[in-house]
């Protein structure tokens, strides 16, 4: 298994706000798509910075940055969990209204890795402003993912 060291791009699409949320029982769900870039470096030799952004086709935005960390299972170390925390800026278009720009993302990625260090995978992830908006129904989503590692 070749050194897992390098930047990644991750590109995934998958449902926005599948879940119902809030009092007005708004469940209005929509296809996502995702952009993300891990970078190469890591803090303390564990914790990978990111940079991402994801679209709605109701013009829905989310730009953030993050941290992950890389959690590899089995002997092949084939299998990867990835936790994340990212910060970002919203923006609603014609999708659930968040109820403040700022908003924290929450999950993380299940993939499996190749010998080359391409992954493919899902990842599931709640956004939410943890009560420093005027309202804070979260949204969850499900990103299918492919991974691409570069230098």
């Amino acid at each position: 298994m070749a050194k897992d060291n390098k930047s990644r791009l991750s590109l995934g699409g998958g449902i926005y706000n599948f879940m119902k949320h809030g009092s007005d029982g708004f469940n209005q769900s929509s296809t996502a798509y995702n952009v993300e870039l891990f970078s190469g470096k890591k803090i303390s030799n564990l914790i990978r910075p990111f940079i991402g952004f994801l679209g709605t086709d109701e013009s829905a935005y989310y730009g953030y940055f993050g941290l992950s960390v890389d959690l590899y299972f089995f002997d092949c170390k084939c299998f990867v969990l990835t936790p994340s925390l990212a910060v970002g800026a919203y923006e609603d278009g014609d999708q659930i209204r968040m109820g403040n720009t700022i908003e924290f993302r929450s999950g993380g990625d299940f993939m499996y890795r190749f010998k080359n260090n391409v992954r493919v995978g899902v990842g599931v992830f709640h956004i939410s402003n943890a009560g420093i908006g005027y309202r804070n129904p979260g949204s969850e989503q499900i990103i299918f993912k492919y991974q691409i590692p570069f230098k």
